[in-house]
């Protein structure tokens, strides 16, 4: 079992955090079929990892009521294409494969372990080439929750007492 393997298996359920990860995962996994990835923080910053591999952070940006039985949830993706070294220079990975699955999905991913479907805002797509050893692509997306109904008894017999006029 791959890093990429072990990190979707524990993800595919759990908190709305772990699901927006498992969901990222995925859409990642499409876009780039060899890159493994990497979401630990510690070991990220640790550099515990092989190039090439994606890096993973999401973060919880807001939550907006949407209805009385939903609300919204607004998050940050942070994806980090770290480069392989070939003889001593770094190979660009581009970041065209993952623009162009966005485009023809229409900026919107259903996950397929984790049954999340967030909706990218495309105008919040910044993509940095700015450092020799990796791209880093930022977005903020939005997916619903339902509201957790408490259960109730429900009351199946009643007891009328008679009306005197």
């Amino acid at each position: 079992m791959t890093k990429t393997d072990e990190n979707t298996a524990s993800l595919g359920g759990g908190s709305w955090m772990d699901r927006e990860l498992a969901v990222l995962i995925e859409l990642v996994k499409e876009a780039y079929p060899e890159l493994a990835t990497v979401v630990n923080v510690d070991d990220w910053m640790a550099q515990r990892f092989q190039p090439p591999i994606a890096f993973l952070l999401t973060q919880g940006v807001r939550e907006e009521g949407r209805s009385l039985t939903s609300y919204q949830v607004v998050s940050e993706a942070a994806i980090v294409l770290h480069y392989p070294k070939v003889a001593g220079v770094y190979q660009p990975l581009s970041a065209e494969p993952l623009r162009e699955l966005l485009r023809q999905r229409q900026f919107s991913y259903q996950g397929k372990t984790s049954g999340l479907s967030i909706e990218i805002d495309s105008s919040t797509l910044r993509i940095w080439r700015d450092k020799k050893d990796r791209t880093e692509i930022a977005f903020q997306f939005t997916y619903n929750v339902a509201v957790q109904r408490v259960a109730t008894e429900k009351i199946n017999e009643f007891d009328v007492e008679g009306v005197r006029s």
